[in-house]
C-alpha cells in the first residue's frame, strides 16, 4: 500500500489535469484573473499575480520535490494566443526517499542520487474557431543540471518515465496539439496527444493522449474526468508498453 502511495506521488507531481476558461486555466493559453486561488487533487496550486502571469506549485509535493511553475500570458494575434510555461523543480529528494528496500522502494537501496534541478519549458499558441472548437499546438524542451555522482536506474513507469528520462540525458523535447471545447454551457471536452522525444540509448519516441470531460459547476467547483493512454518503451522491456490510466479530479477555486 505504502509503495502505491509513493508511485501516486510521484505521478501527482509529473500529470496536469485540464479544466478550461477565464477561471479555469490550467493547460490553455489563459492565465487566472489576478487574485484568484486554484487547487485541485491532481493539479497546483494556482494564484493569478497579474492580468498576465500566473504562478503555481505543487503544494503538498514541496516537501519531498521543491517546484515553482510560472505562465505568462504574452499576445493575442489576430486570434492567435501566445503563452509560456516554466519550470523549476528539484527531485533529488524524492528519489533518495524511493531509494529503499521495502515497500517504499522504487529505486535500489544502494542508488546514488546526485543534485538534479530540472528547467522544463512548455510554448503554448491558441486559436478559438468557435465556442465548440479550439486548437493549442505545444512544443517544449527540458533540460536538467546534474552535479555530483549518480548512479540509480530510470523510474520504468507510465508517466512517470518520459518526465524523469531526463535525470539520464540531461535533455528532452515534446511537442502536442490539444483540441477543446463547450458541449454545453457546463461541460467542456479535451482532446489531446504528446510526442516526447528523448535518447535512442532509452527510448527514442514516447506518446500520450487524454481524454476529459470537464464539468464546471460553479466559479467555486470544477470536476473532470477520462482517461490517459499512454505509449512507450522503457530500458528494463524488451518490448513497447500500452498503459491506459483513469483519470478523475476536483478543482476549488476562491475569488
Amino acid at each position: 500500500m505504502k509503495k502505491i502511495i509513493i508511485i501516486l506521488i510521484i505521478s501527482f507531481v509529473m500529470l496536469s489535469l485540464s479544466a478550461e476558461t477565464a477561471i479555469w486555466s490550467t493547460g490553455t493559453t489563459d492565465v487566472l484573473p489576478q487574485g484568484r486561488w486554484e487547487v485541485g487533487i491532481f493539479q497546483p496550486l494556482s494564484y493569478g499575480l497579474n492580468e498576465t502571469t500566473e504562478l503555481s506549485t505543487y503544494a503538498l509535493a514541496d516537501f519531498i520535490m521543491p517546484n515553482i511553475t510560472v505562465k505568462k500570458f504574452w499576445k493575442d494575434m489576430e486570434g492567435w494566443k501566445f503563452a509560456s510555461k516554466h519550470s523549476l523543480l528539484y527531485p533529488s529528494i524524492l528519489l533518495n526517499v524511493i531509494a529503499k528496500e521495502g515497500a517504499l522502494g522504487i529505486l535500489p537501496d544502494n542508488s546514488v542520487i546526485p543534485h538534479i534541478f530540472v528547467l522544463n519549458n512548455q510554448f503554448m499558441l491558441s486559436y478559438r474557431y468557435n465556442e465548440y472548437f479550439k486548437i493549442i499546438p505545444k512544443i517544449g524542451f527540458s533540460v536538467a543540471l546534474v552535479s555530483g555522482d549518480s548512479d540509480f536506474p530510470t523510474i520504468d513507469m507510465p508517466i512517470v518515465y518520459n518526465r524523469t528520462s531526463i535525470y539520464h540525458e540531461t535533455a528532452m523535447f515534446n511537442v502536442g496539439l490539444d483540441v477543446r471545447g463547450n458541449i454545453s454551457p457546463k461541460f467542456e471536452y479535451l482532446v489531446d496527444v504528446d510526442k516526447f522525444i528523448m535518447d535512442k540509448e532509452y527510448c527514442e519516441y514516447s506518446y500520450e493522449h487524454k481524454v476529459l470531460i470537464i464539468w464546471k459547476i460553479n466559479r467555486r467547483f470544477a470536476i473532470s474526468g477520462g482517461y490517459k493512454l499512454c505509449y512507450s518503451d522503457y530500458p528494463s522491456k524488451m518490448q513497447r508498453s500500452t498503459d491506459i490510466i483513469p483519470l478523475i479530479d476536483l478543482q476549488v477555486g476562491f475569488k
